[in-house]
């Protein structure tokens, strides 16, 4: 495969990298007033509310705010929007026509599977949703919050958040620079908690692959109130606990009853993380967890740690350089209800050779953040030069880009993306990294259909898991010996 680096089709030429060591504050009054519930230009997320100039972005109006007549809680999703039929086709002949709206992952896609994959698209639905008092916080944010001055040291300039200035919601609605939307991202809104039985497989080039069956549990209580945070020293240190998560591997059953459990804090992004081992039957402290390029678990080495919802601020310090942020619209995977279904919940059907089956994947056009990150040279990473996608409507991850040692596209990512109506929130069902290079694609947890046929179910967002689930002394309780 021909080598292929980062372009000005991504973001615009001549992007300068911010200097990490500048802590910008909150936003003016005055430009705050952009930002409001109703009648702004922009969302109380920070989007721009109106729709783009040849209208096939559509304007803001709210999303899916409740559920569809007939949806009960529990039940697989209904599509809101099933009777949407596909406006056209792309593919490796007609591709260069809509270059300009392309990622560049998604055209090496296009170039290297020119027989198997495609993307159809479909009308843009501006489905993204949030709770009333989620929208008010972040309003509130957008003219008060600060990263912690003076930092609590060198590049940990983005590690600290003062909670003085700070109310559940996006923090940066109105970002200054790049760092500053990575932040959004890393701490975007995903319910207060979950508990879900999620299905990921990890692939060869020639499509075959292996199962994996993990339990996922988290606890969000950036998001909750004082009354239903637990009260736990592991959840009150360092400023507090933004969001806790437990993993139980379940399949395959060399790595049944591994389980790990941990929490990022609002002064300090380094997951403290405890894993339990069946094998040795004791729980021991596992930094590794949650670290940058660390492999991801479950993910026989095919994702990164800090690659889980295409990218999230891992470690202490800050080891990459933010780009400015540019705004830029691109076919996306969105609406992913189809994809959802329980009739479409089979890997063998799914998984193809590089990437998976794209008829049941819906893509639209969306505009989103991209950041392009560098790392710094005094650091090292798997994937020193990356680039990523954020929703505009959600801070949810939309895509990324990871490229080698070499400056060689390496690792091309898609999370598939819809509304959780019954939350509300706009999140990933699904997702895929796709190695390039060598043909190998991995995913999180997070095919849930695929368990429909065995007592699966989708995600449980409403009954929050037993908090003992994040601690060392509830790791040995509910440790599988």
């Amino acid at each position: 495969m021909k080598k292929l680096r980062y372009t000005t089709r991504a973001l615009a030429a001549g992007l300068a990298l911010t200097a990490s060591s500048t802590v910008m504050a909150a936003v003016s009054a005055e430009k705050a007033a952009q930002i409001g519930l109703t009648g702004t230009p922009l969302t109380p997320l920070g989007a721009i509310r109106a729709g783009n100039a040849d209208g096939s972005i559509p304007a803001w109006e709210g999303g899916i705010a409740t559920p569809p007549a007939g949806y009960k809680q529990g039940d697989w999703y209904i599509d809101p929007y099933a009777d949407d039929k596909p406006l056209f086709t792309i593919d490796a002949k007609n591709y260069q026509q809509y270059a300009d709206r392309l990622m560049p992952g998604t055209i090496a896609l296009l170039k290297k599977y020119p027989d198997t994959f495609h993307l159809n698209v479909y009308p843009s639905r501006r489905s993204a949703a949030l709770p009333q008092w989620h929208y008010e916080n972040s309003v509130w944010n957008a003219s008060r919050t600060r990263f912690c001055d003076p930092p609590p040291g060198p590049d940990r300039e983005y590690r600290c958040l003062d909670t003085s200035t700070y109310r559940p919601g996006v923090a940066f609605p109105i970002p200054n620079n790049g760092a500053e939307v990575v932040y959004n991202h890393t701490m975007y809104f995903f319910g207060k908690s979950y508990v879900w039985r999620g299905y990921a497989f990890n692939a060869f080039a020639d499509g075959t692959f292996a199962e994996t069956v993990a339990i996922e549990r988290s606890l969000l209580l950036q998001y909750m109130t004082p009354e239903e945070k637990p009260k736990d020293p592991l959840f009150t240190g360092n400023g507090g606990a933004m969001w806790c998560r437990s993993s139980e591997m379940v399949e395959p059953p060399r790595q049944a009853g591994s389980m790990y459990g941990g929490c990022n804090y609002f002064t300090s992004q380094d997951f403290s993380a405890y894993l339990y081992v069946p094998g040795q039957r004791r729980v021991r402290k596992a930094p590794e967890i949650g670290f940058y390029d660390s492999p991801s678990t479950g993910s026989d080495g095919l994702r990164t740690a800090d690659s889980t919802t295409m990218f999230g601020m891992t470690g202490d310090e800050e080891w990459y350089e933010y780009s400015e942020p540019q705004r830029k619209e691109y076919f996306i995977p969105y609406n992913s209800y189809k994809l959802a279904a329980p009739e479409n919940g089979d890997f063998k059907k799914l998984v193809m050779r590089g990437h998976l089956n794209p008829d049941p994947i819906r893509y639209e056009l969306h505009r989103v953040w991209a950041v392009e990150m560098r790392l710094k040279p005094k650091y090292r990473h798997l994937s020193p030069h990356r680039v990523v996608y954020f929703d505009e409507d959600s801070w949810a991850g939309a895509a990324g880009e990871m490229y080698d040692a070499g400056d060689q596209l390496w690792r091309v990512q898609e999370a598939y993306l819809m509304q959780f109506y019954e939350v509300p929130m706009l999140s990933f069902w699904g997702d895929n990294h796709m190695d390039i290079i060598n043909g190998r694609q991995s995913s999180n947890n997070t095919f849930f259909n695929v368990g429909a046929g065995r007592g699966g179910s989708p995600p449980d967002f409403v009954n929050p898991p037993d908090s003992a689930y994040f601690t060392p002394a509830g790791l040995r309780k509910y440790g599988v010996r």
